[in-house]
This record gives structure tokens, sequence and C-alpha cells, in this order.
């Protein structure tokens, strides 16, 4: 089955309300619970990733649960290049999550901010663009990276992978002579989402709506989709 548009999450919605005669629910409704139960899933992926890397798991278990969520994560993961001035660099506007951070290919090394002065002062692993040793502070919008403060030890990029924040999605429309709505695509907003992750936000957004499904419906209204070009 094809990857569901707006409008067939739309169509389905409605399918279902017809068949369980449950009356009608308006695009405006329904996309703004389903926009607020798409963060929601994106938030719980978010979090059980990082309880996996915080070592909340098997290894074993930890690893395979890390893949198939970064799998689902893949839409929204992006790379980024750093311009670093005076130690710091700004976050990208549509920054949500940090993956990886690296200068000049090498993983930078995350402390806390009252490590600095200790980190600066190590006599073992100080900071060094020569012996390739990067750290990094975290802030609310930006990043404080170590080295910077000699001369000699100047860094000026570094590369970010991250996740971004799902953007909503739009049933956007136009009327027809009778004054009807009808779908516009050129209008809408897609789900970034993968097929499966768009089923299964679309399923949560059903129960809060108190609407009867079973799976096979979803595969049923697929298929009819399909064959009719709808």
């Amino acid at each position: 089955m094809a990857k569901w548009s707006v409008d067939d999450i739309y169509n389905f919605t409605k399918f279902l309300l017809r068949k369980n005669q449950s009356g009608t629910l308006s695009a405006s409704n329904l996309f703004y619970s389903w926009n607020s139960e798409q963060i929601a899933f994106f938030e719980d992926l978010k979090g059980r990733w990082q309880a996996r890397n915080m070592g909340k798991t098997g290894p074993n278990i930890g690893l395979i649960e890390d893949e198939t969520i970064l799998t689902k994560l893949d839409p929204f993961t992006v790379p980024a290049s750093l311009d670093i001035a005076g130690g710091s660099s700004d976050k990208p506007v549509d920054f949500s999550f940090r993956l990886a951070l690296r200068i000049n290919g090498v993983d930078c090394i995350k402390i806390n901010h009252n490590q600095i002065a200790n980190v600066n002062n190590n006599v073992i692993d100080p900071p060094s663009i020569t012996d390739n040793k990067f750290y990094f502070v975290d802030y609310k919008d930006s990043f404080y990276f170590l080295p910077h403060t000699l001369p000699t030890q100047t860094i000026t990029t570094a590369d970010l992978d991250y996740l971004t924040q799902p953007t909503d999605i739009i049933w956007g429309f136009s009327y027809d002579a009778k004054k009807r709505q009808i779908y516009n695509s050129g209008t809408s907003k897609q789900p970034q989402w993968k097929q499966s992750e768009i089923v299964e936000i679309t399923k949560r957004t059903l129960t809060g709506f108190g609407v009867s499904y079973k799976d096979k419906d979803f595969e049923q209204f697929g298929k009819a989709a399909q064959a009719t070009g709808d």
C-alpha cells in the first residue's frame, strides 16, 4: 500500500464514520487532533531513544530498539554544518534533538556546565585540535565548544546530525461551483512519516475520537483507494 496523503487520512476517517454511523467530523477538527498525536508519538520515540542511549536497556535489546526507533524517525533526521564563532554556535531553528556532533570527523564529547574549567585544565586529555580532543556544552539554543581560547587552537565548524520537529499536516481545499470544499493538494501539507507510522498515528487519533475500527479496515481502504485512484 502506497504512503497515505492527508486526503487519504481524511477519507479513511469519513469511511469509518459512515461504517459506524457515527456522524461527521470536520477536517480541521480531525487534523488538530492528528497533529497533536503525531507530536506525542514523536516525543515518545525520541524519549525511548534517549533512554536506550543512557543505558537503561540491555546492550542487545537496546541496539535492536535503537535501530528500529531511528528507522521510524528517519524522515526527521537531517545533517547540518555549524559555524563556530567565539567557541559557540547557534542550533538550527528547527532543532529538536541531537543525534551526533563531530569536528574534523571526530565525535565531540559532551560535558556538563560545571566541567568546563576542569576539562580545560586537564593534564591527560585537554581540549586539543592536534590530538582530536573536542568537547561541547549543550545550551538551550546553542553549543559551546572546546578548545577555542588558544590562538593556535581555534575551531570554526562542526557537523551536526539532528532531529527536526514534525510539521503540522494540513488538508487544503478550494471551493467547487456549489461552494463545497474540495481537496486541494497544492495548499495541503502531507505527512512526513512512513506508511506504518501514519497508520499508527491515525489509529491513535481515531481512538481519541472513540471511532471503532479494525486493522483490516486500513488494508481494505488502501486497496480500494488504489483501485479507484482516489
